[in-house]
């Protein structure tokens, strides 16, 4: 198998959402994502052909998936990147106490992510946290890599 761009499959995992999944072809090494949209268009007969072109390749392409799902493997769903955990354990990172506890405040209840978001730019932090956001995720990418025997670079 060819070597998957991990740059991709970090992106496809963000870019998921809650009526999307992306997939890894493994023919192809190519990263897909299908709407639940797609998917349900695949699985009908009904008639395309007054549908745009970007919509009835998208729906061909879910055909494709459907046929041969045993070429796709899903990747990591927004689910499975815990983004509060990883804050928790940004948060417990920091050097300085007084940051730790005044974000450790802001992020109970209702709004937390608005709030850390907030107290990190009053704090001069925000660019740390996305480095270190950015690196969870990679670690999630890499560990499901390595799960499912892919090389990647």
């Amino acid at each position: 198998m060819m070597k998957v761009d991990l740059k991709k499959i970090i992106a496809s995992i963000e870019f998921q959402g809650d009526e999307s999944r992306s997939y890894l072809k493994v023919s192809s090494g190519e990263v897909v994502l299908f709407t639940d949209e797609a998917i349900a268009a695949a699985e009908s007969d009904d008639d395309l052909s007054e549908h745009a072109e970007w919509y009835r390749e998208a729906v061909e392409q879910a055909r494709e998936f459907i046929n041969h799902e045993d070429d796709y493997i899903p990747l990591p769903s927004k689910f499975d990147f815990h983004e509060y955990r990883v804050m928790e354990e940004f948060i417990l990172s920091l050097p300085i106490e007084e940051q730790r506890d005044e974000l450790l405040s802001l992020i109970k209840g209702k709004g937390a992510f608005a709030r850390f978001k907030h107290g990190l730019e009053r704090l001069l932090l925000l660019d740390k946290w996305y480095q270190y956001r950015d690196q969870a995720l990679a670690e999630l990418a890499k560990s499901w890599c390595r799960d499912n025997g892919i090389e990647f670079q």
